[in-house]
């Protein structure tokens, strides 16, 4: 039997962590270990009791580098945890870099315990390619599909065997939002789909409630909208532009934008505003410390290809959209990184601060950490920018409530306001967040559970939401009913839609395994007598 039990993210969006038990090979392993992040409550639920034992797991395999997705794992080492992590190196190399961070700023675990995390790299293997089964235990095995959510993402599909068949269940992870169809976000190509013959699909409900509007799923009008803001606040206020981002891909994708803008829309503004003060070189600095290392990573994999020649993550149309190789864009990220500057064009250069140099006040575009101006290097660009209408504040992601970006966000508009409008004292801001998101919202959602990319099978599947707000979970629940009442051709056939709770769930027969007060009792009494026998045992 193979039993599953959520751990985390059953009320929220974060902590993800579901554990599972392979009873006929007597293996238990986890599907991420994420912290919780938010409101006290949540912080709270960090220091609480896990209710597996952390010695007795023999894997983790993690789908990506999001704190929430994989902030306890040392917390899992230090309580007796000597399994491997299974991952993607992009991921390990990520995971390992937001862990650290995390262990000098929260201080609830220590770098140690982060070194001495044991991991499994999936693509070190030269015969590496999505999709491919590898074995966990005798009658069980996992096999790992892109997604288009972050570098090195995945979602997981866990095969086992029941009797003289074959059963899976589909992990989603956080679902991108990048489609064969519509690859709108600079860095990453189009996500994967779970198998077409899967049993159960476990899928993530952010946006479960949330439809993004077509313009902010359009990369054309995303960088007009960029150029906007940039070439009004350079060449008509003669401002200043401040982008506050997110050190894990937010950043990396702004750099991308930023270049973009260097490489097509500037020499136009120039040319078009003949102003003479226009002839001086434009600069564009990211100042992130996490996120310069977070860029050394993505130099490494972003263009990295499978054995089959076919990029790994890369979105090909980004090659096309800066008329720069795959090569040539790996190459800037690394001078980036390394030197600190790249010349992006006649008049326009992109420069880096390496980690404990001082704040770079002389640039005309800044992209900064944190995302949510609550700290990191931001604060002080806000503390010098912040006081003057001729500069631009530009929001490109979440901001959580009572942040100093919430603050922010409060007098955000989406266009740039008439000079005589603005506060003399005051920063414009622009909110540009919508055009980043990377997750996807309910219609990719739905796309996500349904398509079968072609391949027929007639094996319905049952569906289990987590990691989102009650309502985007009944939002998503009653969107999947709908479009599963409407017969779409080629859909995957929907047998059941549950909301994942904190129950054991037998996969094997789709039940509830129940306990009575007698058998927990007794349960738990065999489980400190064990504890016992093996203390007895180790001294």
């Amino acid at each position: 039997m193979l039993k599953i039990k959520f751990v985390g993210a059953i009320e929220g969006v974060s902590g993800s962590c579901t554990w599972l038990h392979h009873t006929d090979s007597d293996t238990q392993f986890l599907v991420d270990c994420g912290m919780h992040q938010g409101d006290e409550r949540e912080e709270w639920a960090n220091s609480q009791a896990f209710p597996f034992q952390a010695a007795r797991l023999k894997y983790v395999l993690l789908t990506h580098a999001h704190i929430d997705h994989c902030g306890l794992l040392p917390r899992l080492v230090r309580e007796g945890f000597t399994g491997l992590v299974y991952a993607t190196r992009a991921t390990r190399e990520l995971t390992e870099l937001m862990l650290l961070d995390a262990a000098r700023v929260s201080g609830m675990f220590s770098e140690h315990e982060v070194k001495q995390i044991r991991w499994s790299v999936l693509d070190d293997d030269l015969g590496f390619k999505w999709g491919r089964s590898i074995r966990l235990a005798e009658g069980i095995w996992m096999a790992y599909l892109r997604s288009s959510h972050i570098l090195g993402a995945c979602l997981i599909s866990i095969g086992w065997k029941v009797d003289s068949s074959n059963r899976s269940i589909c992990f989603s992870g956080d679902v991108g939002c990048q489609t064969d169809e519509n690859a709108y976000l600079p860095l990453m190509k189009s996500g994967q789909h779970p198998f077409a013959d899967t049993d159960y699909i476990v899928v993530e409900s952010t946006y479960g409630g949330r439809v993004r509007a077509q313009e902010h799923q359009d990369y054309e009008l995303r960088l007009a909208r960029l150029a906007e803001v940039i070439s009004h606040t350079l060449f008509v206020k003669g401002g200043k532009v401040l982008m506050p981002a997110f050190s894990l891909h937010r950043t990396q994708e702004l750099l991308m934008d930023v270049l973009h803008w260097m490489k097509v829309s500037l020499p136009a503004s120039k040319h078009a505003l003949g102003h003479g003060r226009n002839d001086r070189p434009v600069t564009a600095n990211v100042h992130a410390p996490l996120g310069h290392a977070v860029t050394q990573v993505y130099a490494k994999h972003l263009c990295s290809t499978s054995p089959n020649g076919k990029f790994k993550y890369l979105n090909a149309e980004l090659c096309e959209s800066l008329a720069m190789h795959a090569d040539e864009i790996q190459a800037m990220l690394q001078r980036l990184a390394e030197h600190g500057r790249f010349k992006a064009c006649d008049g326009g250069y992109l420069s880096m601060t390496k980690p404990k140099q001082p704040s770079n006040s002389e640039a005309d575009i800044v992209i900064a950490s944190a995302g949510m101006c609550d700290n990191g290097p931001v604060v002080k660009y806000l503390e010098r920018w912040g006081d003057d209408s001729r500069n631009t504040v530009i929001i490109t992601g979440y901001q959580s409530a009572g942040s100093k970006g919430a603050e922010l966000m409060q007098r955000a508009t989406a266009f740039p306001a008439p000079i005589n409008s603005l506060s003399p004292d005051q920063a414009e801001v622009i909110d540009m967040s919508p055009y980043y998101s990377a997750h996807a919202d309910q219609q990719m959602l739905l796309d996500f559970l349904f398509r079968t990319d072609g391949f027929g099978c007639n094996k319905p599947a049952t569906l289990l939401i987590n990691h989102g707000n009650p309502a985007s979970k009944y939002e998503l629940r009653k969107a999947v009913q709908m479009r599963s009442d409407s017969r779409k051709e080629n859909d995957r056939q929907i047998k059941e839609v549950r909301i994942a709770d904190a129950r054991w769930l037998n996969l094997d027969t789709g039940e509830e395994i129940e306990y009575s007060h007698t058998e927990q009792a007794l349960l738990s009494e065999l489980e400190a007598l064990r504890r016992q026998i093996e203390l007895l045992t180790d001294s």
